[in-house]
């Protein structure tokens, strides 16, 4: 039984004996006289109010001196215990009547700090050599030019150097804790990822080979990569991650496009006009009694050819300037990627659609001119039909993967489709090819015909298959998170059962603070200042911050600038919160939020979501009621009350980003005490917050209606 109800209940106990005591000892030494005045009610009365107010005052002076400073100091030991900071302060009652044990209990809080320092201090040194060596490995990996992904089983990054973020072209998607898919398209990787795994496995008749090159896109599809993945294994032999580096071969594509333009060239385009002038100069050579006007017809040929044959000479000693001969690189391309870069590259003709039909299927060579060769077809198709709707589909043949290409309209003709292939294709980006030079790399002999449905018509690409198994059994999918919280209180995330049931310590957090105008946002205030900062594994990641200066569009009022320091010049060329507010989702992904009294930060961003087209729909935590859920509403839940207690030195006090790197060391300590106390997963934790923002909503309703009452009495 708790303190109070049991101290309580003893004194009612008490009173209500010694009340009985009063009144039989009142009715039994008091006689009764016959026809006089009867005060034995009246005396039994007095001393039974007096027994209850000695019991009231007992209870108040108890309350005051005994069981609120033994409240306080109970909290204290348990914050002690539940936190592992070797700073964690015990705030001593001052008024008590507890004799020493507070003193004693700090003598022994001092012991505790001590045993706590020295067993870190241990750990430090046991851990040096480690992180000397992780060091190393960190200034190795910053030197490569190569892009460098460490990833776990779960597909989420440990490790990356800067090159990565280049490569990439999104360092704000790439973080620890983030998803590897952000940034890197993810059937290339996930099928890597198994083959190496069967070979581990040793289930297939394959080299034991812990490596293996593949080709991807990035996740927005502007950029191709080709990359190779190495297994990650303990000492077990046990496989827990995966390391990636990856090239841009954007650029490359195009040099060695312009060498095979040339090598096509000589011996091909050349092989004609040469053929013309050798069977010219040979007739000649034959019949030197020819007829003259014959003559001249013969050499009329060889002038027209050996001109012919100039011009492409000097055509090719200028493709041939600055290129090197290669070979074209190939891989194993899913056509997924190819539909996904061409729905960005057809972006121009807002009237067309394309729609990826049936199981998307590998086939095999060059990413990047297979998917300008489907762009070429794609637009020559809808110039020639007028047909702006597509359907891609690709079907697995005996030895060939078919891409068809299908719409409402006629085939196209043999006369045409070959007229097509003369067309140039991609422009520099693969060295001025044609459409049918690509093809013909490909070993591609497109042709068009009816489709299979009425009225439909079809453009079938035969392509070359892939060598790996073609039909996957992808991962069971998460179900899309629903939004789950009203902006005044915390709420329980429903609606993801595998959300709720995660452990806190696998959680990835993002802390945010934002500074405004004002505290109006219906008023008109805006946010002129936003930081927020990731917490990854218990850590705070002071390396992975966000930090933006905002222009509110309106002047910002004195009173406030006394607060967060920000003025008028300070934002004269930032950018609006319609190009900022993007750029946080973007460095937030899918992580939680988490504020210091949330609500009041998140009313003034979900204000601003339209405007900028970006939805929040993360699941948020808020610092003010988990510290009330731990420590209840007695004690000063502020953002200064709380560093003072957990021993917080908060750097930049009122700037978005101080208030956020103090909130997100608050919040390492709060999830501590809360792994303490038996909350160990996300849907616990939220249940909880939700009560105990009730419980602290109705106990402000009830001081402000008592206070509204004491009011109207005076």
């Amino acid at each position: 039984m708790r303190q109070r109800p049991f101290v309580t209940w003893v004194l009612t106990g008490a009173v209500a004996v010694a009340a009985a005591i009063v009144v039989l000892a009142v009715y039994s030494v008091t006689p009764s006289e016959p026809g006089g005045t009867d005060n034995t009610a009246l005396v039994a009365s007095l001393g039974v109010l007096g027994v209850v107010a000695v019991g009231l005052v007992s209870w108040l002076l108890l309350e005051r001196l005994l069981m609120r400073p033994s409240r306080k100091l109970s909290r204290g030991v348990r914050a002690l215990l539940e936190s592992r900071q070797a700073n964690q302060e015990i705030i001593l009652p001052r008024r008590h009547a507890l004799g020493d044990l507070p003193t004693t209990v700090e003598s022994l809080a001092d012991a505790l700090r001590k045993s706590r320092r020295e067993t870190r201090k241990a750990m430090q040194s046991a851990t040096a050599e480690l992180s000397e060596q992780k060091t190393w490995l960190e200034t190795i990996l910053q030197g490569l030019s190569e892009g460098v992904l460490v990833c776990n089983r779960q597909h989420q990054i440990m490790l990356y150097n800067r090159a990565a973020g280049t490569i990439l072209g999104h360092p704000e998607a790439i973080g620890l804790g983030r998803p590897l898919f952000n940034v890197l398209s993810s059937p290339p990787v996930q099928h890597t990822l198994e083959r190496l795994e069967r070979r581990h496995k040793g289930d297939v008749d394959l080299p034991t080979e812990l490596s293996a090159p593949f080709v991807c896109t990035s996740a927005d599809a502007q950029r191709m990569f080709h990359g190779r993945m190495a297994l990650i294994q303990n000492s077990q032999g046990q496989i827990t991650g995966y390391l990636i580096t990856l090239v841009d071969i954007s650029s490359d594509l195009t040099r060695l496009a312009q060498g095979d333009a040339v090598r096509r060239a000589l011996t091909r385009d050349l092989r004609g006009v040469v053929g013309n002038l050798r069977a010219a100069a040979e007739t000649v050579a034959s019949y030197p009694d020819m007829k003259p006007e014959e003559r001249q017809s013969f050499d009329a040929v060889i002038r027209s050819e050996s001109e012919k044959l100039s011009e492409q000479i000097d055509e090719l000693a200028h493709q041939i300037r600055g290129y090197n001969l290669g070979r074209w690189p190939m891989a194993d391309v899913f056509v997924g990627d190819l539909v996904n870069c061409l729905q960005q590259r057809l972006m121009d003709l807002p009237d067309v659609r394309l729609t990826l039909v049936g199981l998307p299927l590998w086939v095999h060579g060059d990413s990047l001119s297979l998917m300008l060769a489907l762009d070429c077809l794609v637009r020559q198709v809808h110039d020639h039909t007028g047909a702006t709707a597509f359907d891609v589909e690709a079907l697995l043949g005996d030895t060939r993967v078919y891409v068809d290409i299908s719409w409402q309209g006629e085939p196209i003709t043999t006369g045409e489709l070959n007229r097509w292939m003369a067309i140039p294709c991609g422009g520099d980006e693969v060295g001025g090819q044609h459409l049918g030079d690509i093809l013909e790399r490909h070993g591609c002999e497109p042709w068009s015909q009816t489709g299979r449905r009425e009225g439909q018509a079809l453009l079938r690409l035969p392509l070359m298959m892939s060598r790996r198994p073609q039909f996957m059994e992808e991962e069971e999918r998460l179900p899309a998170r629903p939004e789950f919280y009203d902006f005044g209180l915390m709420q329980e995330y429903a609606g993801d059962e595998a959300l709720a049931a995660r452990r806190l310590a696998d959680l990835s957090f993002v802390v945010f603070d934002c500074e405004m105008t004002g505290l109006n946002p219906e008023g008109g205030d805006e946010i002129i200042s936003i930081a927020g900062v990731r917490v990854v594994n218990g850590r705070v990641l002071t390396g992975e911050t966000f930090d933006r200066i905002i222009n509110p569009g309106r002047p910002i009022p004195p009173g406030s600038v006394r607060f967060h320091g920000i003025t008028d010049d300070d934002v004269q060329d930032k950018p609006p919160i319609e190009v900022v507010l993007p750029q946080f989702k973007s460095f937030v992904g899918d992580a939680v939020l988490v504020a210091h009294n949330a609500a009041f930060d998140m009313k003034f961003i979900s204000m601003k979501e339209r405007e900028a087209g970006v939805r929040f729909d993360n699941p948020v935590l808020d610092t003010l009621l988990l510290s009330a859920l731990l420590d209840g509403d007695e004690e000063d839940h502020s953002l200064d009350a709380l560093c003072d207690r957990y021993g917080i030195a908060i750097t930049g006090r009122h700037t978005a980003l101080g208030d956020t790197l103090a909130t997100a060391e608050l919040l390492v300590r709060i999830i501590e005490r809360l792994e303490a106390q038996g909350y160990q997963t996300f849907g616990e934790v939220m249940k909880a917050s939700r009560m105990a923002a009730e419980l602290r909503h109705r106990s402000a309703v009830f001081s402000a209606q008592g206070e509204g009452m004491e009011s109207s009495r005076t």
